[in-house]
């Protein structure tokens, strides 16, 4: 598949039989990042996560719904495609899954000096990267991209 720019953009293979614990639209609008933590917060206290964990989640949550409101526009520059919010478990692992509908990935920053000092840009991927065990991002089928994160959840997650 290709980005808005062009380049080879691979698709992910999950790998994993992921179970879904909650998806849901939210609007292509600054008030996206807040209706989707509170949706996490509702979720994860009722599967019991807590702690560390619920907080590392929520605001992994917060960075990506952000970028993708932020910079998951379309080729044309329109905000008419939807971003969403997912996210999944399987015994050991909690995963989020925030889509848009740019097909340009993330530039996922390599550490401290890849952040612009100035403008504050890479510092939600920074944190992401260091809260999570893994992440990435991949092409959807049609339109759009979704960019991961996973935590290590072991015994963490109960069935609702």
């Amino acid at each position: 598949m290709l980005t808005d720019n062009g380049l080879a953009h691979d698709v992910n293979d999950l790998g994993r039989a992921w179970l879904p614990l909650t998806r849901i639209p939210l609007p292509h609008k600054p008030e996206a990042a807040p209706r989707a933590r509170g949706h996490i917060r509702e979720v994860l206290a009722v599967r019991r996560v807590e702690g560390d964990l619920a907080a590392s989640v929520e605001l992994a949550v917060s960075e990506l719904v952000t970028n993708a409101v932020r910079h998951g526009v379309c080729l044309c520059g329109c905000t008419r495609g939807a971003v969403s919010l997912a996210l999944m478990r399987t015994r050991d692992r909690l995963r989020v899954e925030v889509a848009d509908p740019s097909r340009t990935p993330p530039r996922w920053p390599t550490g401290v000096d890849s952040v612009d000092a100035e403008t504050e840009e890479g510092r939600g991927l920074l944190l992401v990267t260091r809260l999570a065990a893994d992440w990435g991002d991949h092409a959807r089928r049609l339109r759009g991209k979704v960019v991961w994160c996973e935590f290590t959840a072991p015994g963490a997650v109960r069935r609702g």
